[in-house]
């Protein structure tokens, strides 16, 4: 193995070491000790269908809701006023676990790419002779 070869082996290998330490960092991200919940919490406004109301004319009815797929079927769950706050945090909660999941399998995905280039730059073929050629 020539001085290049052992240099640039010695840069995968550091890149390698920085992107395994940043997967411990999204790791740490991605398993929180408070509770979380799935599903988005925002405010919906509607229409309550009855022809004399005051949503007939634009002013539509708000309700704090949280919804997500259950079983393959869209859900929506209404939120009283007192739960709110805590909704909120639980839905944010898990927000941030999916993106730290989805970082993480970016992340592992080019630790493994890194770790086959190392594994590139190592490799030696063996045996180092030729075969021997056919008869005929």
């Amino acid at each position: 193995m020539n001085v290049a070869t052992k240099a640039g082996s010695q840069r995968l290998r550091q890149k390698l070491w920085r992107a395994y330490q940043t997967l411990g960092r999204t790791l740490r991200a991605m398993t929180p000790e408070r509770p979380m919940t799935p599903g988005s919490f925002y405010l919906m406004r509607r229409k309550c269908g009855k022809p004399y109301c005051r949503c007939a004319t634009g002013q539509l009815h708000p309700a704090w809701v949280l919804t997500r797929s259950e079983a393959g079927r869209h859900k929506l769950y209404s939120v009283p006023k007192e739960e709110r706050p805590r909704v909120r945090r639980l839905a944010a909660a898990y927000r941030r676990y999916q993106r730290a999941r989805s970082r993480f399998g970016k992340q592992t995905a080019a630790l493994l790419a890194l770790a086959d280039q190392l594994a590139e730059t190592q490799t030696i073929p063996w045996p180092d002779r030729q075969p021997p050629p056919p008869i005929h």
